[in-house]
């Protein structure tokens, strides 16, 4: 299988992965209502088709220090559990890319992820203390030294966008 094809189907496994995809957009939304696949649905009493999204919720279950008594709501072990299969996904794709099975350029869409993640504080904890640092520390080595369209991309956290508005909105603030 020539390195292309193979990563071709790396990018083919997470798109038609409902568990990636659901963790993608948890990490994409701040809050809404999404679409639950199906191997999750049964952490919910009532096997709902949807969730309410909230990142507040997404953080506290991506703590590393989240308690038993702290898992209270069925939506820590469905972000749980989603972003486990996502990062575990994406030590796949580092791995592949350690191994020379193909190249930064054959599965460049990966580093809208990697790009993604590092301007996720939430997710940062969890990666260290469930074994996923290495192998994100090579994916964003690979994708930030490298040419690929997302090199420079950074995603401004919405808090951030909401105190740059409070302060366009006070009496004196410079307008840019």
């Amino acid at each position: 299988m020539e390195r292309a094809e193979l990563a071709n189907n790396y990018i083919k496994e997470f798109n038609s992965n409902d568990e990636m995809v659901f963790a993608g957009r948890c990490l994409d939304w701040e809050g809404g209502r999404l679409f639950l696949p199906e191997k999750l649905r049964a952490y919910l009493p009532d096997n709902a088709q949807f969730i309410q999204h909230d990142k507040r919720v997404m953080a506290k279950a991506l703590s590393p220090h989240l308690t038993l008594e702290e898992d209270n709501d069925p939506r820590i072990q469905i972000y749980r559990t989603s972003m486990d299969s996502f990062l575990s996904w994406l030590s796949l794709v580092a791995s592949g890319l350690n191994r020379k099975l193909f190249l930064v350029a054959d599965i460049e869409e990966v580093g809208y992820w990697v790009s993604k993640i590092q301007s996720e504080p939430i997710v940062h904890g969890f990666i260290q203390a469930y074994g996923y640092q290495e192998r994100m520390t090579t994916l964003i080595k690979a994708f930030r030294r490298r040419k690929n369209p997302y090199r420079n991309w950074y995603f401004i956290r919405p808090e951030v966008m909401r105190s740059v508005r409070k302060d366009r909105a006070r009496p004196g603030a410079p307008q840019t």
